[in-house]
């Protein structure tokens, strides 16, 4: 199954960021049908197949969704999000190693659940990319860590040496959902997919602990966080860091301090300038990547 994004897709996500892009206070009224296209679903299931995982709630694998028949699989999906039947399961839990000791915790949504969040990811993310400050880094099309690496050397080299780095602690657990989906709908509006966001944001969290002993958390009653291990929670993650960012530009805290930020999810970094060397502050923004352009597609690939 090709990971090429199809052309109808490619044209889809260069009309809606276009669009985005053109008129910043257009809100999007009309996306859901997109979301249960058949070509859609189809690449969406081939992106989560590529970055394989362990199985969620249900057990289920790839390798016995398909020797059951993927086909019928991926109508059952689409015909539960046309008739609007479709609800998540629950977020499987577990705890990887962080590289600097440590365990972080890990949300892992079921295939169907992982296929359903990366159409939605396919269809919303130009918009969301469209409004998103030059500054971060983390999680988007056409940019990685060794960009934010290499714009905080440059920023050194013109004066901004005093490097101050810092981790947002439990950032994701602690996104309020209120405020996150104030952000979304501030470009979303239409209600279907509104409702798709705040059913994964209030999914319940499965965790065993060493006995095998069951116990569920999260639900209905969470106000905070978007699980980790989540397709959508990047994005959204980006998003709700976008409103420090963006209020970091209107309210000129640069100038103030005679500082940049670079962020790369729920990593930041503050450089204030401490000498006299280049010619001023970095005004320039960043070149507007257009990840949706057509010379972007291939660099775009494996972030969709």
């Amino acid at each position: 199954m090709s990971l090429e994004t199809p052309i109808s897709i490619r044209t889809l996500q260069r009309k809606l960021y276009r669009k985005a892009k053109q008129e910043p206070d257009f809100r999007f009224y009309l996306l859901y049908d997109k979301i249960y296209r058949e070509d859609v679903l189809k690449h969406a299931y081939a992106l989560a197949k590529a970055n394989q995982g362990a199985p969620g709630v249900d057990g289920q694998t790839f390798e016995a969704i398909e020797s059951e028949g993927l086909e019928k699989w991926m109508e059952g999906i689409r015909k539960e999000l046309l008739d609007k039947t479709y609800k998540p399961q629950p977020v499987r839990r577990v705890t990887i190693p962080k590289p600097g000791g440590g365990e972080r915790p890990l949300g892992i949504p079921t295939i169907r659940d992982r296929t359903v969040q990366t159409a939605v990811k396919l269809v919303l993310e130009p918009i969301l990319e469209a409004d998103l400050e030059p500054e971060a880094y983390g999680y988007r099309p056409k940019r990685s860590a060794h960009d934010a690496i290499q714009k905080v050397h440059k920023l050194i080299c013109e004066g901004y040496t005093d490097v101050v780095d810092a981790d947002l602690s439990k950032y994701f657990d602690t996104i309020p959902h209120t405020e996150l989906l104030k952000s979304v709908a501030r470009r979303i509006v239409d209600r279907d997919v509104l409702h798709l966001i705040k059913m994964w944001l209030k999914v319940p969290v499965e965790e065993r602990d060493e006995n095998g002993k069951r116990r569920m958390t999260g639900g209905r009653s969470s106000q905070r966080g978007t699980p980790q291990g989540g397709i959508v929670s990047p994005m959204l993650a980006n998003l709700y860091m976008n409103r420090f960012l963006k209020h970091w530009r209107i309210t000129g805290k640069s100038k103030a301090f005679r500082a940049q930020v670079v962020t790369y999810a729920d990593d930041f970094v503050s450089q204030p300038r401490t000498c006299g060397r280049g010619a001023g502050l970095d005004t320039q923004r960043d070149d507007e990547a257009r990840p949706y352009s057509e010379r972007s597609e291939d660099q775009h690939q494996g972030s969709s």
